[in-house]
């Protein structure tokens, strides 16, 4: 079984210093010339370092975990291939934007990939990574029906509604214009066509005025007041309300209860999703180190890197710490 030693607070971005780079550079490097290697890097007093001394320098304390963080890249890139994941600008856009809202706006996180030496591209890079590790990991979850069921009964309250009434509304901009379509609609005018037609309200308009369910709080006092007085089937008006004066349609209503399970499987499963995110993301990559035919070909690298691939754990999400202002 294959995986990682944890070597620092997870929240660190693993990578932070680019080592991963460094790594590349010095394996390339060590192919060089006797001469390349003699080349003095640095000198102290009468004393010199060499290139040859300063490879493989990082080649033994980084060498073993940053190859292993490249053979879990190589290893989810390759998973995603093969089952068809790809993820989309769209997908990497709202990634990038949350991770500009974590730092506080996008100067600041800027200025925290500058101050570890993070390429923007890179970073991207690493999100990508992240989508599709989270992609993998949720496709090879197993959730019965009996856990989402579980889980709903256990968070119930979660989902506890108040009164709800389900309505169409025409907001007009006056009174006599408001009066002039109940006047249409009393001689069988079709509400949605007239609300699609003449309503103001942007939110409802194109929607032919559906306002969906709805509670009290969600709409303004005058709005609500007369809708959850209303009869179902009944059209009152006009409403004086701040954007304008409104007809409204009751179409349904609901008592305050629960919402039903088949109304919030969806977010159902999402929660139950993220909850085991962490524990897949894990099993994937231990699976897939297992499956993988990984040969380490240097012989300064090879007992080390195999043995932190038996017990590593899985690349970790990305998030930026503020750096630390120095005193």
């Amino acid at each position: 079984m294959l995986n990682r030693t944890r070597l620092s607070d997870p929240r660190r971005i693993r990578t932070t210093l680019g080592l991963c780079v460094i790594l590349i550079a010095t394996l390339m490097l060590s192919s060089c010339t006797q001469s390349q290697q003699d080349q003095v890097v640095a000198r102290v007093g009468d004393m010199s370092i060499t290139a040859g001394d300063l490879i493989q320098r990082i080649r033994l304390s980084h060498g073993a975990p940053e190859l292993v963080e490249m053979i879990d890249v190589m290893l989810i890139h390759q998973g995603a291939r093969a089952a068809g994941i790809t993820i989309s600008d769209e997908e990497m856009n709202l990634r990038w934007e949350r991770a500009i809202a974590e730092a506080g706006s996008e100067h600041d996180l800027e200025l925290m990939l500058e101050q570890r030496g993070i390429a923007r591209q890179r970073m991207r890079e690493m999100m990508r990574t992240e989508l599709l590790l989270d992609r993998l990991a949720r496709d090879s979850m197993q959730i019965h029906e009996q856990e989402i069921e579980d889980f709903y009964r256990e968070h119930r309250d979660d989902y506890r509604v108040g009164e709800r009434v389900k309505g169409r509304m025409i907001m007009l901009d006056g009174r006599e214009d408001a009066e002039t379509i109940l006047k249409a609609l009393a001689s069988g005018g079709d509400f949605a066509g007239l609300a699609e037609a003449l309503s103001t309200d942007p939110a409802t308009r194109d929607r032919g005025g559906d306002m969906g369910w709805f509670e009290r709080d969600d709409y303004a006092e005058a709005i609500a007041d007369a809708a959850f007085a209303a009869d179902t089937g009944e059209i009152v008006g006009p409403i004086e309300a701040p954007d304008g004066w409104v007809v409204l349609k009751v179409e349904d209503r609901k008592p305050a209860g629960f919402l039903p399970l088949d109304e919030v499987r969806d977010e159902v499963l999402s929660r139950i999703q993220a909850a085991k995110l962490p524990a897949a993301r894990e099993a994937w990559i231990k699976q897939a180190r297992r499956r993988a035919a990984v040969q380490i070909l240097d012989e300064t690298l090879r007992e080390e890197t195999l043995a932190m691939l038996e017990v590593a754990p899985p690349p970790q999400p990305v998030t930026l710490m503020p750096v630390p202002t120095p005193r």
